[in-house]
């Protein structure tokens, strides 16, 4: 069983799992499946937050390396000079402060993966020496006289748009040829929708086990906002709302059986506003949703009472009269639908 060197540690074989029926996520299945067994270096390009990492990990896993380490840097976490030393190593005494000899993450990695996290971010110097390694397989600690030999297999992540980032003469041209052997394309969360609930109940089983709790679950109308909502932090965005509501929903409910409702889903640190929503007529028009008539009611419930209250510039008082309900029974029903953070 192979391990994964995560950052400056070694932890155990992940069980983390590409989690999705879309399209999007069967083409994201099928490249590694292809890539997998292959000695090719990978270059895995997405927007922050959509699981480059776990690609990484599950080429590794699926490899012929996978008996061997798979060793992580994140490139942009560390000054150049800190850098080109978890790179490449060095021996005591080669500048202030080395007080032992010290292994790279070339050599920790040798006969395993090397996995280069925000390559972009890497200076051009420490371009020039990665691309020696690619070419020839020799590296050299700071400060040694020897050259070493690794055999080391790369997979590089970046959410930067290298092409202009060459344009901009900040990242070179034969090392982005070098990396980009097999392109792997991470899609974001808003292109593959359908994989929205399946990811969330995947989340909320760990969730689960790490609260000790014995049900974790969301209402319909929760569910709806889930998938109504454009995640532009993807899948990390949509991890630390459901952590956050499972931990709001805990509190509230001080017992072992949770729901989370809407009103627990916050997203947008900046502003706290709740999930945002496809229009009610578009779902039952599209009939994606496949909602029942209850969760139907309950979503057009709250688009009709929001407008409302848009329309009566946040009044309740008049709002209740427009809609011709007693104020306090409006008040219960917004905090249900939860509208109450809005």
């Amino acid at each position: 069983m192979s391990n994964i060197v995560n950052k400056n540690h070694i932890v155990k074989h992940s069980k983390r799992e590409i989690i999705g029926f879309s399209a999007a996520a069967k083409k994201l299945k099928q490249d590694i499946e292809i890539v997998s067994n292959s000695e090719l270096n990978v270059l895995i390009q997405g927007e922050t937050g959509v699981g480059k990492e776990l690609v990484a990990e599950a080429i590794h896993q699926k490899s012929n390396r996978f008996l061997s380490n798979m060793v992580y840097l994140n490139c942009a976490a560390l000054p150049e000079n800190i850098a080109e030393s978890e790179l490449f190593g060095h021996i005591k005494g080669a500048f202030t402060g080395a007080i032992n000899n010290r292994i790279g993450k070339f050599e920790l990695a040798n006969k395993g993966t090397l996995f280069l996290d925000e390559i972009g971010d890497l200076s051009l110097r420490l371009q020039a020496k990665l691309l020696r390694v690619l070419q020839y397989g020799d590296i050299q600690r700071i400060g040694a006289d020897t050259v070493s030999h690794v055999d080391v297999r790369i997979i590089a992540a970046t959410n930067v748009d290298l092409i202009k980032a060459i344009d901009n003469h900040t990242f070179r041209e034969d090392l982005y040829h070098r990396l980009n052997v097999y392109p792997i394309i991470v899609p974001t969360l808003r292109e593959r929708m359908t994989d929205i609930l399946p990811i969330a109940e995947y989340i909320l089983e760990k969730i689960k086990h790490e609260l000790v709790l014995y049900k974790l679950y969301l209402t319909p109308h929760c569910i709806h906002l889930l998938e109504s909502y454009s995640w532009p932090g993807n899948i990390r965005e949509l991890e630390n709302s459901l952590y956050r509501a499972a931990l709001v929903a805990k509190f509230e409910q001080c017992n072992k059986d949770i729901c989370i409702h809407a009103n627990n889903i916050l997203v947008n640190n900046e502003t706290d506003q709740p999930l945002t929503n496809v229009p009610i007529e578009e779902n039952i028009k599209d009939n994606k949703t496949h909602l029942s008539l209850r969760e139907a009611t309950e979503i057009f419930q709250y688009q009709y009472i929001k407008k409302t209250l848009a329309q009566q510039k946040g009044n309740w008082s008049k709002s209740a009269s427009a809609l011709q309900v007693d104020c306090s029974n409006l008040h219960r029903l917004a905090n249900r639908l939860g509208l109450k953070n809005n």
